[in-house]
């Protein structure tokens, strides 16, 4: 059986022991709960195969857990508190089962673009003569391993310390350090997914140099995920470091090798202790900026109030050290069950009687402002203002399939929804072929499209700077594989 079997085993054991909780707890119509289960997940599930890409792997899992798991997680064991807000969600039988009835909508969307990719788009198959293909570029790689393995632990190190001293980039924060020629943006991109795209290719290189299942330098760009992540504030690290994992497993498994299932468990096992690691720095860094927190749903596990007061030191120090803890649980209870986007978008969305063609139109003139976005301030009707002092702010998003409800047309959020996953389908294909059959790097822009599209809805007309990102990328690897060429002419 393979991982990928045990996977999805462990998946749907998680289903079955959630559902019956669901059921009990949901306020709505079991018929519409019961569906939205169904579909929600064969939708996941189904995604995790030798005919599944990138995207359809990710976006499935992002999707899964902002709406099935979050809303299941939340009504079961957390009393319905959607801690980023529902708006003015009343909690009625009929909005309950209208939300899962627009989430249901925007996953069937999906699940049919799914198939029309797969049926006359494209698929991932066995890479026949791969090695021939790839002989001039290993020829390279050969030649030059040991430089372009400096070059690469040297940008791996420089660029996310740097980052942390002068804060070119970071999440919630306004940048200390503003450099010429917009070079903000590639420092950005660079720890966002550029250096990832650049472990990839190396990666890629290391497996043909090799031809085994270790991969040191996979380990290597986990830990760069790592660096990144930390630099920039961000607590996703974990998605970048499994789409180098998992992209590297179906490499092996195209090439038609056997597959070390306890090399890929240790990879995993790497990625969530330094996962949980990011985590708890990330928090610290956060809480030493004093970042705010715009909604009141984090006390799942309530403190010990009035500790100034008790006299004796050697009990108070005890409580505080107890306080400490249990505000860090909260941070993780929060993150693995509250942060997901997806269902409470919708939920705000339906309940604003406001929205509307014109307001989705009046969204794309979004602009930056610390008191809040379009989304706070008009769909969720927020009143939490932000100081601007110091210049730290926190965004809340509805999600892709909350933003295209904004209309109200469950028609335009069905077809929409098709159509963005078919673009993000073509888009990875040719991050494919352009790279050589390269389906770690692949597997890399697909987890990037897949994220951004489920955290869609902040400043939605900003979209075109995520595409140049990716444009970049394909640039550079172009001009790569070009100079090669030049360089062992036939």
């Amino acid at each position: 059986m393979t991982l990928i079997s045990w996977f999805k085993i462990f998946l749907i054991f998680v289903i079955l022991t959630l559902f019956p909780l669901g059921i009990i707890s949901y306020s709505g119509t079991t018929f519409y709960y019961i569906i939205f289960t169904i579909i929600s997940s064969y939708a996941l599930i189904s995604s995790f195969n030798k005919k599944s890409i990138s995207f359809d792997s990710f976006f499935s899992l992002l999707i899964w857990l902002g709406f099935w798991f979050k809303f299941t997680v939340q009504i079961s064991f957390l009393n319905s508190q959607f801690p980023e807000g529902m708006g003015m969600f009343n909690h009625s039988t009929k909005s309950y089962d209208q939300v899962l009835l627009i989430s249901t909508i925007g996953i069937l969307g999906f699940l049919f673009a799914r198939y029309i990719r797969s049926k006359y788009i494209f698929n991932y198959k066995l890479l026949e003569n791969q090695e021939l293909e790839m002989r001039k570029y290993l020829t390279f790689y050969s030649d030059y391993r040991k430089k372009i393995l400096i070059i690469y632990f040297f940008l791996i190190l420089f660029f996310p310390i740097i980052n942390l001293i002068f804060v070119f980039f970071q999440k919630g924060t306004v940048p200390e350090t503003i450099l010429p020629f917009q070079l903000n943006n590639f420092i950005n991109w660079l720890l966002m997914f550029g250096l990832a795209s650049l472990s990839s290719l190396i990666i890629f290189f290391e497996f043909f140099y090799k031809k085994k299942n270790s991969n040191n330098i996979l380990k290597i760009g986990i830990f760069e995920n790592f660096l990144s992540s930390v630099s920039v504030l961000s607590r996703a690290m974990i998605f970048n470091s499994t789409s180098l994992a998992y992209g590297y497993y179906r490499l092996i498994e195209l090439n038609d090798m056997k597959i070390n299932k306890i090399k890929f468990i240790k990879f995993f096992i790497i990625i969530i202790i330094m996962f949980l690691i990011s985590l708890f720095a990330v928090s610290k860094l956060r809480q030493a900026k004093n970042f705010p927190v715009g909604h009141e749903g984090h006390s799942y596990i309530p403190q010990i109030k009035e500790i100034e007061k008790i006299d004796s030191e050697l009990l108070k120090q005890p409580l505080e050290v107890i306080n400490d803890v249990s505000q860090e649980l909260n941070q993780i209870i929060f993150l693995i069950a509250g942060r997901w986007v997806g269902i409470e978008g919708v939920m705000a969305v339906y309940s604003n009687k406001d929205m509307g063609w014109n307001t989705f139109k009046l969204a794309f003139e979004d602009e930056f402002n610390y008191s809040n976005s379009f989304y706070e301030n008009f769909v969720k009707g927020s009143k939490h203002v932000y100081e601007k002092d110091p210049q730290i702010y926190t965004v809340y998003v509805p999600g892709i399939i909350g933003f295209l409800f904004y209309t109200k047309s469950l028609i335009f959020l069905f077809l929409c929804i098709f159509s963005f996953c078919i673009i993000c389908s073509f888009i990875e294909f040719f991050a494919y072929k352009i790279s050589r059959n390269n389906i770690i790097l692949s597997y890399m822009i697909g987890n990037v499209l897949a994220y951004r599209l489920a955290h869609f809805g902040y400043m939605p007309q900003n979209t075109y700077k995520i595409l140049l990102a990716i444009l970049l990328n394909f640039v550079f690897i172009m001009i790569m594989y070009k100079l090669i060429d030049l360089l062992y002419k036939r």
